[in-house]
């Protein structure tokens, strides 16, 4: 029998062009097809590689999961081999995905898991990190974040947001934040929770002071949690011109396609005033894409974790198959 390993991996995801391999050309290729070109180097012939998140091109994952089945290995002089173990074949992908890539993907663990294991359909959670700098235009972020966080002019009202998240969480009907693209049928999904918290400035900041002096505007909102409860009221809303760092986690089953994204660019016009939580519900129950903001850009978002009961010992109870759409 033909053994199945998930592979559990990171990527940088600016350098491919999404994870679903095309029916067309591209000059960065896909991470799927860079996993199948190293796993047919190694093996001598064609292994499909099942992803459990088909993330949009310039999406990153530090825990993204995929599974493939081996049946054989074979020598390039057509003599069959011992096939690799897990710690073999986890350093054998990463050192034949193409020199171009060896910077951009890395496995970082190999398990052979029971047959009936399905990466996408066995995942009981996949959880999301969207980056945001605020107080902060694109022209003044520090070359090394560029395409990593998502620049905001203002500081934001993160009480609000958090307050807003609510009309998020639970089964509900998510057309209005779903790609009009977005090949679904059904537009009903469940968020288990939405975080949104502060997160340490980047190295960046702390080697080079003078960069924290690139906010654009002052405001009364605190910069972040850690300032509400210094000193008396005069210090929680005195200006600030400081920077605001933080992040957005969201959680669930399975997302539409842009769900993540589109949800992320309707609270932070919450956070700027743009958008009251009142008409961020009559919003959700329009049911209409284009009463949403446009959505955000990929690259400050990553896929954090991808979870499962236990793919080892109970891998034959596959939940119902919901379409996991690309962020």
């Amino acid at each position: 029998m033909s053994p199945r390993y998930k592979i559990t991996y990171e990527y940088i995801g600016k350098a491919f062009t999404g994870f679903q391999k095309l029916k067309y050309p591209v000059v960065k290729l896909p991470v799927q097809q860079v996993l199948e070109n190293s796993l047919e180097k190694i093996h001598g012939y064609k292994i499909p590689v099942v992803g459990s998140s088909r993330t949009d091109h310039g999406v990153s994952a530090v825990g993204q999961v995929s599974h493939f089945d081996v049946k054989t290995r074979t020598s390039k002089s057509g003599h069959e081999m011992p096939l690799l173990t897990p710690e073999e074949l986890t350093m054998a992908i990463n050192y034949n995905v193409g020199k171009e890539y060896l910077k951009s993907i890395r496995v970082i663990k190999t398990e052979i898991v029971n047959d009936n294991f399905h990466c996408r359909f066995n995942a009981t959670s996949r959880t999301y990190l969207y980056r945001v700098l605020a107080n902060c235009g694109r022209k003044q972020i520090p070359l090394d974040l560029l395409d990593k966080v998502f620049p905001v002019g203002p500081i934001l009202n993160l009480d609000e947001m958090r307050k807003a998240s609510q009309i998020f969480i639970g089964t509900h009907d998510f057309s209005s934040f779903r790609s009009a693209k977005c090949s679904s049928t059904k537009p009903i999904r469940s968020i288990a929770h939405i975080k949104i918290y502060d997160l340490p400035l980047p190295d960046v900041f702390q080697y080079n002071p003078s960069l924290k002096n690139i906010s654009r505007s002052n405001t009364n909102y605190p910069i972040g949690d850690g300032e509400k409860n210094i000193g008396n009221h005069d210090d929680q809303v005195r200006k600030n011109t400081g920077l605001q760092y933080f992040g957005i986690e969201i959680k669930a089953r399975a997302f539409l396609h842009n769900q993540v994204r589109i949800m992320v660019a309707s609270l932070i016009k919450v956070g700027e005033g743009e958008i009251s939580i009142q008409q961020l519900e009559e919003i959700k129950a329009k049911k209409d894409r284009g009463a949403a903001p446009p959505t955000a850009a990929p690259e400050p978002l990553t896929l954090l974790t991808v979870s499962y009961d236990d793919p080892k010992t109970n891998p034959s109870n596959p939940q119902p198959q919901q379409s996991q759409q690309s962020q």
